[in-house]
């Protein structure tokens, strides 16, 4: 029995290893020097397709920049008033020259910004799950420079992390289906806490 157990994990660990569906890569300003140069930065809203709680998927990434990175985020309150001042976009749908533009103005090193659509999933009596992204896109923009410095992403589908995988072997798929996971994976705190640690992955100088 234990010999079937190990067999099923390998040829399970085997087959998701490479599903991660989220993803971050960063350019670095210098290519001799592994740093971003980056200390303050302004989120904007992210436009979240077909979704209601685009703002707190927005808090959701903030809160995970301050929590893993050496970085500031400015108050949201803040980056409002001077977005409603100057009459920039409210959300993510923004071209890397307004980012420059509001980023001098906020006095900020670098602008985070993004868009994405909801996954529409529905629950046992027909109701909508809340909460659920199927697709994200993630740009950091450095004002100086106006270089996109940092891009993440989250594609569709089911991200199998080392986290799920080990769930849904030990439960021998009977505690955690694969519709668990996706579920799971999909929530727009786990899509914003690993779209934040994947970039903190490609950081070496922040590790």
């Amino acid at each position: 029995m234990a010999r079937i157990l190990i067999l099923l994990s390998i040829l399970t660990l085997s087959q998701f290893a490479q599903c991660r569906t989220v993803d971050a890569s960063v350019q670095y300003q210098d290519s001799n020097k592994n740093e971003i140069g980056i200390s303050k930065v302004a989120v904007l809203l992210f436009d979240i397709e077909d979704a209601k709680w685009g703002d707190e998927f927005t808090d959701a990434i903030s809160l995970h920049i301050s929590k893993r990175l050496p970085i500031r985020v400015i108050e949201r309150e803040q980056l409002s008033k001077v977005v409603n001042e100057q009459s920039f976009s409210k959300t993510g749908i923004i071209d890397t020259q307004t980012a420059v533009r509001l980023g001098k103005i906020l006095g900020v090193d670098a602008l985070v910004f993004g868009r994405g659509s909801a996954l529409k999933k529905f629950d046992d009596k027909g109701r909508l799950i809340p909460n659920l992204i199927d697709t994200v896109s993630l740009k950091v923009v450095h004002i100086e420079s106006g270089q996109v410095i940092i891009n993440g992403r989250k594609k569709p589908g089911t991200d199998w992390s080392a986290l799920m995988l080990t769930k849904y072997i030990l439960g021998l798929s009977l505690i955690w289906s694969k519709e668990d996971i996706l579920l799971k994976t999909s929530e727009y705190d786990y899509v914003a806490e690993s779209l934040v640690s994947q970039i903190q992955s490609e950081l070496p100088r922040l590790r």
